[in-house]
């Protein structure tokens, strides 16, 4: 079974809702509270899985919150608070000091003060965040059709980073050649090891666009969730920041597949009929952009004319 599999499983045979605006099925549940929405949020990760060996215990603080955060930046609302919730090993004191410091961090940034969990011991290290957020307008996924599809700042830097580090586990590199890239590329690196929640982009968007979603999976996989699209390579490529073309070009990996196929950017994907106040209002606010990938159809999914096919990382149980 993969996890759309399970997912589906559990929609089937959840029968009671209670009075939630939004259930399962999008970033974020929404309940309604007076005339404010409570989005609601949670993000499980295992030391094997989620976190490459190369992030630091400090890092991985601060990645269990900026991920978890992302969702409620996807509902474009503001963060209020989260709980962590910790399955440990047996741990030196040192890691965990660093690790809480990392979480302090990023809650810090966000504004997102950490306010409870819970802690047990665990064959691994398992953190997980639930995160709760407050807006007087929830956006959901899902477009309408003629609306333009955009991507905020860039995309396909992880991509490239985990090809890196798949280089380097494979013997394909040396230790010393790793690291000569990662001074090469420090921007592509720093994505992969400090990834940032658009926390601020999503409160700006939140008046000017029809549907949000966060980039965890990939931007194949969260295309679908606007409904039916047509995108272009050229506007895609134009998302695409220098390094990684130049990147992509030295070890012969097309661009176009590293950015439909690069997971955990947490860039917000939205549709909107206000490009240009959104040009201007990242622009001011933010001193960052947006850029046009493409357009919501009435019908296909498709990329310069060809169906594009589901895709994207989807866990799975064999």
């Amino acid at each position: 079974m993969t996890e759309l599999d399970v997912i589906k499983t559990i929609m089937d045979n959840i029968t009671y809702r209670g009075d939630v605006v939004k259930g399962i099925g999008d970033d974020c549940a929404v309940f309604k509270l007076g005339n404010t929405y409570l989005t609601v949020t949670t993000d499980m990760m295992f030391r094997s899985t989620h976190f490459p060996d190369i992030l630091t215990p400090f890092q991985i603080g601060m990645r269990v919150i900026t991920a978890t955060v992302s969702d409620i930046c996807a509902m474009c609302a503001r963060p209020l608070g989260i709980v962590v919730s910790m399955g440990l090993p047996t741990v030196e004191r040192g890691f965990l000091l660093e690790l809480i410091k990392g979480i302090d961090y990023a809650c810090r940034k966000y504004s997102c003060p950490i306010v409870g969990g819970d802690t047990n011991r665990g064959k691994e290290l398992i953190l997980c965040g639930t995160a709760i957020g407050v807006t007087d307008n929830p956006v959901y996924r899902g477009g309408k059709v003629g609306e333009d599809i955009m991507v905020t700042y860039d995309i396909g830097r992880v991509y490239c980073a985990l090809e890196i580090l798949k280089m380097k586990e494979k013997g394909v590199i040396s230790r010393k050649t790793f690291y000569d890239l990662w001074e090469e590329y420090p921007n592509i690196m720093k994505k992969l090891v400090e990834p940032i929640a658009r926390v601020r982009e999503g409160l700006l968007l939140n008046k000017y666009v029809s549907s949000c979603c966060d980039i965890s999976d990939g931007l194949k996989k969260e295309l679908f969730y606007i409904g039916n699209f047509e995108i272009s390579s050229k506007k895609l490529l134009r998302v695409v920041p220098k390094d990684v073309i130049e990147f992509c070009d030295r070890f012969q990996i097309d661009p176009i597949h590293a950015a439909l196929n690069s997971g955990e950017e947490f860039e917000l994907l939205f549709t909107t009929k206000r490009c240009d106040d959104i040009f201007e209002v990242l622009r001011s606010e933010c001193e960052g952009e947006a850029k046009k990938i493409g357009k919501v159809i009435e019908e296909g999914y498709y990329i310069d004319g060809e169906e594009l096919e589901f895709g994207g990382y989807i866990h799975s149980w064999e």
